[in-house]
């Protein structure tokens, strides 16, 4: 078994949406961090997306809001009881 040293200011568990976008944050602000997943890998489908204003805003924040609206499927409707 092979040792890595490896040094990293944060750890962050897990590597969904939110692991991932805090991981991007802060390599932005020069911050290293270490993702750990226990997946074996990543899925790209299977999944739905439901952001909120804010939501969008902190997408925008970390430069990839542009990039998600052109994949993003707007749905609208209500609710009628």
């Amino acid at each position: 078994m092979e040792i890595i040293n490896m040094v990293e200011d944060i750890v962050i568990v897990g590597a969904g949406i939110a692991g991932l976008a805090t991981s991007l944050g802060l390599h932005r602000m020069g911050l290293r961090s270490l993702v750990l997943e226990s997946s074996d890998s990543l899925r790209v489908t299977g999944f739905a997306f439901t952001t909120w204003t804010n939501a969008w805003k902190a997408l925008d924040a970390l430069g990839i809001g542009d990039s998600l609206r052109q994949q993003h499927d707007l749905l609208q409707g209500y609710i009628s009881y």
